[in-house]
């Protein structure tokens, strides 16, 4: 369990006695698919921890239409921003598939900000780069046509999730045309046919592992460069 806390960049400098009060602080749930975990409005009492698994942070917009701000994967941390102001949480918080959580009450992890003030710093840090992301994400759909929104996205999502080779490409899972669609403002059938063609070009190419692509990310930076 240490090993796996260990990844998490929040506890990641922790040594090991450090981060064993961490653990015994928090609890660990199986989570299944399709699961609400945060529900927007809710009052904010606990910080969670990705130790398997993925999950998408979404709001609904007035017309009823889910708008999905972000993906995270294992290891990313959610339900910070309303320990931090004590607001109501700011969206909705389900998994993608079926994850393991590891669940921080609000005044269990107070009083280890006390006793830890190096997890705040990086916690400001993840505050920040999650409103620098949703900046992007505005960013996108204000100035890019789709293509291009396309094209960005798919750099980021390398970026963060995916692993280079020698090559130039980098082998990553994407998320479904669906979900990306969401993230992007648009229709899954204009993203799976943005996506046909960089795959028709062989940007997109497959990849060994289950459900993985590999992506030229050489000629998706050229791609956006051409609206530079």
């Amino acid at each position: 369990m240490r090993e796996v806390f260990r990844k998490i960049p929040l506890f990641s400098e922790l040594n090991d006695s450090e981060l064993d009060a961490v653990i015994a602080l928090a609890s660990t749930n199986n989570v299944p698919k399709k699961s609400i975990v945060v529900q927007e409005g809710e009052r904010g009492n606990s910080l969670y921890a990705i130790l398997k698994g993925s999950v998408k942070i979404s709001y609904y917009a007035p017309d009823g239409r889910e708008v999905v701000l972000s993906l995270l994967e294992e290891s990313s941390i959610f339900g910070e921003m309303s320990l931090l102001d004590k607001q109501p949480r700011s969206a909705t918080v389900s998994t993608l598939e079926d994850s393991k959580l590891a669940q921080i009450r609000q005044g269990d992890f107070e009083r280890l900000l006390l006793d830890q003030p190096q997890i705040a710093l990086k916690l400001l840090t993840e505050v920040v780069s999650r409103l620098r992301r949703t900046s992007t994400v505005l960013e996108r759909i204000s100035t890019m046509d789709v293509p291009h929104r396309l094209y960005d996205y798919i750099q980021d999502y390398c970026k963060r999730f995916g692993k280079e080779d020698e090559e130039g490409f980098c082998s990553v899972k994407l998320p479904t045309h669906q979900l990306i669609a969401d993230q992007l403002s648009t229709s899954r059938e204009t993203i799976s046919r943005a996506v046909s063609a960089l795959k028709k070009e062989e940007i997109i190419l497959p990849a060994q592992g289950r459900g993985e692509v590999r992506v030229d990310i050489d000629a998706i930076d050229t791609l956006l460069l051409a609206i530079q």
